[in-house]
Parts: structure tokens; sequence; C-alpha cells
């Protein structure tokens, strides 16, 4: 492992201790199992507006006004929020309150790095200890995924949330078989986050065709167990994503990073 790869993997394991929050408590029945299941709700619901985009970057996130619509209480919204902190989708700004992460090139470049560094080291794993029910998991998330391109190319608005849901089923199928669930949980973050920089593009128009092409490409080498080209074609398909962004001008480098 390189440098840079250490590195990466080390500001992945304090976010992840953040957002993990407190060590987990014994069970203390069906009150705390309900509190439980609220901050789960209230954090998947905030979580999900951020990458859509509801809340914009940089917005303020009022505590009140969320405890309202959300119709929770401040304690298991402060905790939702604290999750979100460590994942990079919230910031907090001491006195000010919370706002929602900024988008950035220098938090592109940095998301991109990282995610090609888990990425292609989980599908290794998978490509070396994967077996037959790898493949057909992976096989059917392609063909989900390539019937979601042909209604992407008919109507880019409509199904823009059904192609990223069978995307997100494509990349996590082809790392199904690595036994590593710290790689699962970061590569979790990252893919998340990754989906309010490709939601920025898809805004601006369907997504090129390449995408599908390049998803062809990575799935035949993972199928042929052929690592190298697995892993090249997967890692210049993450870059690419960034480099259509940055050609586009959707984001500007003076933008204040996280």
């Amino acid at each position: 492992m390189t440098q840079q790869d250490q590195a990466v993997l080390t500001r992945l394991v304090e976010s992840a201790k953040l957002a993990e929050g407190p060590a987990a408590e014994p069970d203390l029945g069906p009150k705390r199992r309900k509190a439980s299941t609220a901050i789960e709700s209230t954090y998947a619901t905030l979580r999900n507006r951020i990458i859509k985009g509801s809340y914009p970057q940089g917005s303020k996130l009022h505590l009140e006004t969320l405890k309202s619509s959300l119709g929770v209480s401040g304690s298991t919204l402060r905790e939702a929020l604290t999750r979100l902190i460590g994942e990079h989708f919230v910031v907090a700004e001491g006195q000010k309150g919370f706002k929602v992460a900024p988008m950035s090139l220098c938090d592109l470049d940095d998301l991109t790095n990282a995610r090609i560094t888990l990425e292609t080291t989980a599908l290794v794993e998978s490509i070396q200890l994967g077996g037959g029910d790898w493949e057909d998991q992976l096989v059917t998330s392609f063909r989900r995924l390539a019937r979601a391109q042909e209604w992407l190319e008919a109507d880019p608005v409509e199904a823009f949330d059904a192609w990223e849901t069978r995307n997100q089923e494509f990349h996590n199928a082809l790392v199904a078989a690595s036994p590593s669930k710290w790689l699962a949980n970061f590569r979790g973050i990252l893919l998340h986050n990754s989906e309010r920089y490709r939601r920025l593009s898809g805004a601006q128009g369907p997504l090129p065709v390449e995408v599908h092409e390049e998803h062809k490409t990575i799935f035949e080498a993972a199928m042929a167990r052929d690592v190298d080209q697995a892993v090249s074609a997967l890692s210049q398909h993450i870059r690419r994503a960034a480099n259509v962004i940055r050609s586009n001008g959707l984001l500007k480098e003076q933008e204040e990073s996280r």
C-alpha cells in the first residue's frame, strides 16, 4: 500500500469513528429500539434530501424547522446530524449551528481518489474470491442497469432515480465478494457522497452513452477474472465522472471545500 493510500484509509477511519457515534449500549427494551429507529429514519431522510439537493450545498440547517417538519425530538435530530457530520454530508459551525457540506473541485478530487483506492481493492478481492453466487449477482445487476440505461436515454429526468439505484446496485455487486466489512462501510459513505456530484452532472442533461460502455467493459473484465483490466477500467470510469464535472464547469476551484 502506498503512502497516499494509507493516508486515505487513515482519514476514513477517523471519519468512521465520528459517524459511528458512541459505543453500542445494551438493549434496554422497546423504548430504546424505538429511539434507535427514529434516529436511523431521520438520518436517512436528511441524507436523501441532501443528496438530491432539496437542501442545497452550504445551506443552513435550522434545528427548529427540521424538528417540526420531521416530527422528531431535538435529541433524535442531533444524533442524526452527528452521524451525517461523520460522513461529511453536514458541517458543524460551533455556535452558528449546522449547514449542508459544500461541494468543490478539491473535495471531488479527494473523494474520487479515495473511492478508486477502496473500490479497486474490494474489486480485486471479489475477483479472486467470488464464486458462482457472486457471478450470478453481477450478471443480474448488469442486466438491470442496462435496462435502466434505456429508460434514461428515453427520459433522462424521470428515469434518473431508477438509473442511480441500479448503478449503485451494479457497483455494489462488483465488490460483493470482498470479505472486509470495513471496506464495505467506507465504500458506502463514498458512494453516497459521489451521488451528490453525479446528480449535479445529471441535472445538466442525459448521461453520455460512454457510461454504459464503461460499465460493460468493467463487467466483462470482472467476469473474465482479468484483474488488471477490471481495475484499470473501473479506475478510469470513476475518474471520468469527475472530469466531466470539471470540464463542464459545474463547480469552481474557489468554492469552499469541506
